[in-house]
């Protein structure tokens, strides 16, 4: 899925499949049509809310499918991962 409105100069794009393991991996990327903006600009924060949003969405969708994990991977930000594991049910 990806997100393109015309009035905004980003992008936000998540592609996401279930692995053998059961895991939702959710790869997301966010890019600038004209280089990102400087520090302070209010598109900073449209984008990462458009981001989680999208994350947010692909992760329901992933646990829809009876996902056992959840598993982001940010273009761009190889050190930072996200997980969300599922509690264990208690008995």
């Amino acid at each position: 899925m990806s997100s393109h409105d015309p009035r905004e100069p980003f992008d936000v794009s998540v592609e996401a499949g279930l692995t053998e393991d059961g895991t939702w991996l959710i790869d997301a990327r966010l890019s600038w049509r004209d280089g990102p903006p400087p520090a302070g600009c209010r598109f900073l924060d449209l984008a990462r809310r458009a981001l989680l949003e999208a994350i947010a969405r692909e992760a329901d969708r992933g646990r829809s499918l009876e996902a056992m994990k959840v598993r982001v991977h940010l273009e761009g930000h190889d050190r930072v991962g996200v997980s969300c594991d599922e509690p264990e049910s208690g008995g």
